[in-house]
């Protein structure tokens, strides 16, 4: 399978490694020259599991 994936950050590229390890062709697009220069400094692209109470937080449950 060809997959396009938009965005190099963490979870973009994370993503492209395990499909082409699993034999996928894989293309990673994004307007930087380089992979992790915008939301991946600061996780602004995703949710992350210890900002996402209560569920994710062991001190909420």
């Amino acid at each position: 399978m060809r997959v396009l994936i938009l965005g190099s950050g963490v979870v973009g590229v994370a993503s492209a490694w395990y499909l082409a390890k699993a034999g996928h062709e894989v293309t990673v697009v994004d307007r930087q020259p380089g992979p992790a220069l915008e939301t991946s400094a600061a996780n602004a692209g995703q949710i992350s599991p210890g900002y996402a109470a209560p569920w994710a937080a062991p001190a909420c449950r």
